[in-house]
């Protein structure tokens, strides 16, 4: 038994000490945008909070990383009534209610865009997924052109490299 209970430690330790060394990053990037009230309309304000975590493996590489969005809308009145929801849902939690879907040249919801912007990072650097090729369609601006994710994410892409970079860059 104590032969038993000794292998399995030294099993353990061997197994921890060979262990890949990984490191966990975020990174979040906030765009602010606002309208004015007049007397026709309310004004707005909206925050979109793009977040980004990520984790490397000794080598620097992407093992696995996770993109979402938050939109946090606002309204406000003439008399300065400014109101906002209850709750907010990122893309991911709103699924099919983003309804991108109609818009999307590729006939893909947002959530599925960014899996596969996710699949494709892994086992790339960071620096290889924001500097990839990319293209402006129809004003949207970073659009991948890579035969890798053309047919499957066409949406614009900055903020999610700009995130990708913020994070592996804060990777412990």
């Amino acid at each position: 038994m104590k032969k038993l209970l000794a292998l399995t430690l030294v099993l353990l330790m061997v197994a921890g000490c060979s262990a890949p060394s990984l490191k966990l990053g975020l990174g979040m990037k906030v765009n602010p945008k606002s309208s004015n009230a007049s007397a026709d309309a309310d004004g707005s304000s909206q925050f979109d909070v793009t977040a980004c975590a990520v984790t490397l493996d000794s080598n620097g590489k992407v093992v696995g990383v996770s993109w979402d969005v938050v939109q946090c809308k606002t309204a406000v009145t003439t008399a300065g009534v400014v109101t906002v929801p209850d709750a907010v849902q990122s893309k991911k939690e709103l699924k099919e209610g983003y309804n991108m879907k109609p818009a999307s040249a590729i006939g893909k919801e947002w959530y599925e865009q960014i899996a596969a912007l996710e699949a494709y990072a892994v086992g790339k650097t960071p620096a290889d997924v924001a500097g990839m090729k990319v293209t402006e369609v129809n004003g949207h601006t970073n659009v991948p052109d890579i035969e890798d994710l053309k047919s499957s994410c066409t949406m614009s892409c900055g903020d999610f490299f700009d995130t990708l970079t913020k994070a592996a860059g804060n990777a412990k």
